[in-house]
């Protein structure tokens, strides 16, 4: 006689904790994706203001250098600018924080020169307590000769009583050329000057200027501005910092009139430096 095979008394009731691990399995892996879901979500959101919130900072620079170029305000005014959006969106000014303790220029041409301003443009009578300069700057290495000898250069002025006593005739001082790569100038504290670096032979790179006063301590470099500002959108910050000169220096040919020690000659007859 044949049977059906029945099943095991140790098999009833098996596919019901089956089922419940593989819901438990299923709900795990729908609440992880959910997780991976919204984490990206929120990132992208977060992304999105930090984008927004970069062009906030974006445009409280653009204020900023608008003030100082067209209406020829003092960096101590944009200091202050602001603008609350009144949605989350907003920028402060930021550049009373920031300050240039030196000057670094990539590179000074053996056909043109740098231009390094020791005075403050907004008040020509602050005294900045300058009474040194320390430059380093390394050859061009695609310079085949020995040195880059640079020559630094300079006119200055005194402030008398608050009022600055501009030079009357030449008054032009130059220092002898250096190819060491490291040059300390002495300068008077009391004076306000317009230094003009220029290289020969070959090109200098990397050349640096620090300013400290008697005692030693360096100083900030009062020719460049920093403008900053902060812009923030919700959660998201994000901060633009510029470093600018100040004042505008007229190049090339112009430059030669203004920093020449001879004669600008125009006609015959004149007295022309060797």
């Amino acid at each position: 006689m044949i049977m059906a095979n029945q099943p095991s008394p140790l098999a009833k009731g098996n596919i019901l904790p089956l089922a419940l691990i593989m819901m438990m399995i299923i709900l795990m892996g729908g609440i992880g994706i959910g997780v991976v879901v919204m984490e990206g979500s929120k990132r992208a959101a977060i992304s999105d203001q930090s984008v927004t919130a970069y062009y906030l900072a974006d445009s409280g620079v653009e204020k900023q250098l608008y003030e100082i170029r067209k209406n020829y305000q003092t960096l101590a005014y944009v200091n202050t600018l602001g603008l609350d959006y009144g949605d989350g969106r907003k920028w402060v000014s930021t550049g009373g924080l920031e300050q240039t303790m030196s000057k670094t220029i990539t590179r000074v041409s053996t056909s043109s020169f740098a231009v390094l301003d020791l005075f403050d443009p907004d008040d020509i009578s602050a005294a900045l307590n300058i009474s040194q300069m320390r430059l380093t700057w390394s050859k061009d290495p695609a310079c085949t000769e020995p040195a880059a000898n640079m020559e630094v250069s300079y006119a200055y002025w005194d402030v008398v009583a608050g009022v600055p006593q501009f030079p009357t005739n030449n008054q032009f001082v130059v220092e002898p050329k250096n190819g060491t790569g490291n040059l300390v100038v002495v300068l008077d504290p009391d004076r306000r000057y317009r230094i003009r670096l220029k290289t020969f032979d070959c090109e200098a790179i990397n050349v640096t200027a620090a300013f400290f006063d008697g005692t030693g301590t360096q100083r900030p470099y009062p020719g460049d501005i920093t403008l900053a500002a902060e812009g923030t959108y919700r959660v998201a910050t994000q901060k633009i910092a510029v470093t600018m000169p100040k004042l505008d220096v007229l190049s090339g040919v112009f430059g030669f009139v203004l920093f020449s020690e001879c004669t600008l000659v125009k006609g015959t007859g004149a007295v022309v430096c060797p």
